[in-house]
């Protein structure tokens, strides 16, 4: 059977996965990146870039403003990770997906340099790095008027940070991979702000005190004008559904009115206010925009997973949170939107987060959780898990394989009840899917005539 080049070239990008061994997090991963865009005449340099670090917020914050600049009639590349179930995801002009052939074409290019990087002494460029490089590429083939850009892990020593931003902008800073950037909420807070650039435009979202004091004190050390959400921004909800929101907002330049929002929780309403502040300072900087682009661009957008609401009777919400902060965030909105209904939860964790953490945030609201193993390199054990599970809940049960999980879990629900699918990217890309299709063939059998 002929392999298509598409084919050829995720398998090159996924065997980095396991060829590529990094050392620790330190200033090799900058300068592979910085060597790899080099050796691909520094695509980085070609396109104005926005970087967006933080714990919890960073990929819908991007997803809006690039929604938002589009809408303003700008050529806009995003880049966010990861993805839920294509790769080609992570990578996007004017919310396209690179095509596979698009795909295929960079990575022929970059294999050569790649592979000759082997012999040097840092080595084979990582997943990440990579992805990183084929993202600047398109963008740059694409002529992309700026790129939105997601930061991966931390911000300081992170592969995207090889780009010279505009505007960086952080999302609000809670704990998470502490083994990497840190003990503390000011450690964490100043890798984070490592994308913070020497007489910069800076946007932050609101902080706790102790990021917020380090935020502050890195801003000041570089001399860069820092605008805070929650001084310049006003907003208040106006209404909710379960599948978006109305709210009215205001900033330092204009009043916007009502806005509508195709997403859901009061989080979302403090990203859209990141975002849109965001998008005032790069007015400052000379990226036009008008009150119309904003409202369209935000109606517009397209961010899956996140407390989506897939199915009805019973409920059926997924979500990626996969961090303290984002379940103590989906926790608040479940509580929101279905107050006093029995909860079903399918719950699954990659090793490399805090899951006793999360587990004390989202458990105690389930009913019955079935606990199941995401597919990836660093799962966490289903019978790990509901150990720690076991604390919260009465009724807990393990089943490892994820469709399987979700089945048992539709099974238990009745028609008032709501199944709620979270925990990990890799455990919400894998079932979405299937599961959207499973439901939508359900209605259609409940509605044909008997």
């Amino acid at each position: 059977m002929n392999t298509s080049a598409d084919e050829q070239a995720r398998a090159f990008i996924d065997g980095l996965l396991t060829r590529a061994r990094p050392q620790a997090q330190d200033t090799a991963r900058l300068r592979r990146v910085e060597i790899l865009l080099h050796r691909l005449s520094d695509p980085h340099r070609a396109v104005p870039t926005v970087l967006i670090a933080g714990t919890k917020g960073k990929g819908s914050t991007a997803a809006m403003l690039a929604s938002m600049l589009q809408a303003a009639g700008h050529r806009v590349g995003l880049y966010t990770k990861p993805h839920l179930v294509d790769y080609r995801e992570r990578i996007r002009v004017d919310d396209a997906l690179i095509s596979p052939e698009d795909l295929a074409a960079l990575v022929e290019l970059a294999r050569p340099q790649v592979e000759a990087m082997a012999a040097e002494p840092l080595g084979l460029p990582t997943y990440f790095e990579l992805s990183v490089a084929l993202a600047f590429l398109h963008f740059a083939r694409s002529r992309a008027d700026l790129a939105i850009v997601e930061v991966g892990l931390g911000g300081r020593l992170d592969a995207t940070n090889i780009a010279e931003p505009i505007v960086s902008v952080i999302t609000p800073v809670s704990y998470d991979h502490m083994d990497v950037l840190g003990g503390t909420l000011d450690q964490i807070a100043r890798e984070k702000a490592g994308i913070i650039r020497a007489r910069g435009a800076v946007v932050s979202a609101p902080q706790s005190a102790e990021p917020l004091a380090a935020i502050i004190d890195v801003c000041t050390r570089h001399e860069a004008k820092l605008t805070l959400v929650n001084e310049v921004m006003r907003w208040q909800a106006l209404e909710a559904t379960l599948h978006d929101q109305v709210f009215e907002m205001a900033g330092p330049w204009r009043d916007y009115g009502r806005l509508r929002l195709p997403l859901v929780g009061a989080h979302q309403l403090t990203n859209a206010a990141t975002a849109v502040a965001t998008a005032e300072v790069l007015a400052e900087r000379g990226v036009a925009f008008a009150p119309g682009g904003i409202r369209s661009g935000l109606a517009a957008v397209r961010w899956p997973a996140r407390v989506e609401v897939v199915g009805e009777r019973p409920y059926v919400v997924v979500d990626v949170a996969h961090n303290p902060a984002s379940l103590g965030a989906l926790r608040q909105t479940l509580e929101a939107m279905f107050p006093g209904r029995r909860l079903i939860l399918v719950f699954g964790m990659v090793a490399t987060h805090d899951h006793r953490a999360c587990t004390s945030l989202i458990a105690p609201l389930a009913d019955v959780v079935i606990t199941t193993t995401p597919q990836h390199v660093k799962p966490l054990p289903a019978r790990v898990l509901a150990e720690e599970v076991a604390r919260y809940a009465a009724q807990v049960e393990v089943i490892d394989d994820r469709l399987a999980a979700v089945r048992r879990a539709l099974a238990l629900a009745r028609p008032d009840d709501v199944v709620v699918i979270t925990g990990s990217f890799f455990l919400v890309g894998e079932v979405r899917d299937t599961l959207q299709r499973e439901l939508i063939q359900q209605e259609r059998a409940h509605a044909e005539p008997h």
